[in-house]
């Protein structure tokens, strides 16, 4: 190598240095900008002791941790709650295909933006859970934070209010408070032989093990419905009435739980999104849609998760023409005195049940082995098409009514399968501002079939979506064929 090629490789290779210690001091200096122009925010910023309240669930105590940025923040419970309660592989893939459980958390907070105004900090973002994304807003106010969420189709659904106060973890005894329940559903539930069953066996067997990992009240009631979700009967679940919701009342807000609506002169299309009001609420809708004498009527009980059995009974007098046994309740008694269930034909010898009266009905299963509904039409009936529309959340209250017009051909059941969970549950105190909902009654249907875990098919397969397009589209086909 000549002097000058020699010169020439030592100019390259001090550009070449020197271009290296550009680029570092480049990438440190704008790193160096990026921390400087991160802004926290210290009214926001940090753990928040809370109370998650909702309307599925009940309330739970947890803590969560926010960090800030600017004007936007995120959000988590605990990390790797997840992986303690359902384990790795099961948390792994919940996170990959619903999106929720991130970082392990059964809460997350994503795109959260914040904005002070005088001495309020206000903010808004999406709340991520295992039953769905939510949308949230709140503030925070002298040292208090406060926050409501909702979705579209259901609207508001609960809070989440608290402070600093960090207490310690865990928050209660979980492990004793699950061995009460334990002992609690063995006193109440309706057979005592399910308790035998490999699932409640496997039940009891995973919580055991998940329980001494538990820290607050939200990953505890969390696991236990995540566990029971896989037992042989529905009504199953433990909650926490901790503290009232921050900003509650006394006063409780008259929700109408039925619209009505005319589709034209001759349909109408009633939905019905609970059976949580009264009899004279569903008596006084009917009246309407008779002294209208719409031809068709298209009831919606999609998402209808039941209710009490006074509006369900209300609505079944309003449409069934004939005098029905609805069908029957088996109590405790009636497992431990009987080896078999009784026939149809043994309906007419027991308790029957004709008032639209939860109280009534709740007092006749608790004295009797066997409840039997009986179904008293009213003396002026909605004579007309009915059309029935139904989802994989129709539950509860719902299906006895669906399987018995679906039986008698009263009606035209349109959309999917129901939800299989038709048992009466019943609500106990446990202990520490727990309680125990546990089914205390298994029913079958007028001809014998256990809906329970099972559900009631429609007559019209369809997706939930497409129900309603299908009934008018039915009716509307009548309407040309005559």
């Amino acid at each position: 190598m000549n002097k000058q090629q020699i010169e020439s490789s030592y100019l390259s290779g001090k550009i070449n240095i020197q271009f290296f210690f550009s680029v570092v001091f480049l990438v440190i200096s704008l790193t160096s900008c990026s921390a400087q122009s991160t802004i926290k925010n210290e009214e926001l910023e940090g753990k928040w002791y809370v109370n998650f309240a909702h309307k599925d669930i009940g309330q739970a105590r947890t803590v969560i941790k926010i960090n800030t940025d600017n004007n936007t923040f995120t959000a988590h419970s605990r990390k790797n709650a997840a992986k303690d309660i359902l384990g790795w592989w099961t948390s792994f893939l919940g996170r990959i295909f619903t999106q929720s459980l991130k970082n392990g958390s059964l809460l997350n907070i994503e795109n959260g933006i914040y904005k002070v105004k005088g001495d309020t900090l206000h903010f808004a973002g999406i709340l991520v859970t295992p039953m769905g994304s939510l949308n949230l807003e709140g503030h925070v106010f002298n040292e208090e934070i406060n926050a409501t969420f909702r979705n579209r189709s259901r609207g508001h659904l609960g809070t989440i209010s608290g402070t600093r106060n960090i207490p310690n973890l865990p928050l209660e005894n979980y492990k004793h408070i699950f061995e009460s329940a334990v002992s609690l559903t063995k006193e109440k539930i309706y057979n005592k032989e399910i308790l035998s069953s490999k699932e409640w066996r496997k039940f009891t067997r995973k919580m055991r093990k998940t329980v001494p990992k538990i820290q607050d009240d939200l990953e505890m009631v969390f696991a236990f419905f995540y566990r029971a979700e896989k037992l042989p009967f529905s009504h199953y679940a433990l909650m926490n009435t901790y503290d009232k919701i921050k900003g509650e009342t006394n006063k409780k807000e008259h929700k109408s739980y039925l619209t009505l609506e005319e589709k034209n002169n001759t349909t109408a299309y009633l939905k019905i999104a609970s059976f949580g009001g009264k009899a004279q609420e569903v008596d006084s809708v009917f009246e309407i849609i008779k002294q209208k004498d719409y031809q068709n009527l298209i009831v919606d009980l999609r998402n209808n998760t039941g209710g009490s059995v006074e509006a369900g009974m209300a609505f079944a007098t309003n449409i069934i023409k004939k005098e029905t046994f609805g069908g029957v309740f088996l109590t405790q008694k009636w497992f431990n005195n009987h080896k078999d269930l009784p026939s149809p034909e043994d309906y007419h010898k027991l308790t029957h049940f004709t008032e639209a009266n939860y109280d009534l009905i709740i007092e006749g299963i608790h004295q009797t082995e066997a409840l039997c509904l009986k179904i008293i039409p009213k003396d002026q009936v909605y004579e007309g098409n009915l059309y029935v529309l139904t989802n994989r959340k129709t539950a509860s209250t719902c299906e006895p009514i669906v399987y018995e017009l679906k039986k008698q051909n009263r009606a035209v059941i349109i959309g999917e399968t129901t939800a299989g969970s038709m048992l009466n549950g019943e609500m106990f105190d446990l202990e520490n501002n727990f309680k125990m909902f546990i089914p205390t009654a298994d029913y079958y249907t007028s001809d014998g079939y256990r809906i329970d875990q099972n559900g009631v098919k429609p007559n019209i397969e369809t997706q939930s979506n497409e129900a309603l397009k299908k009934a008018l589209d039915l009716i509307n086909k009548y309407n040309r064929a005559n």
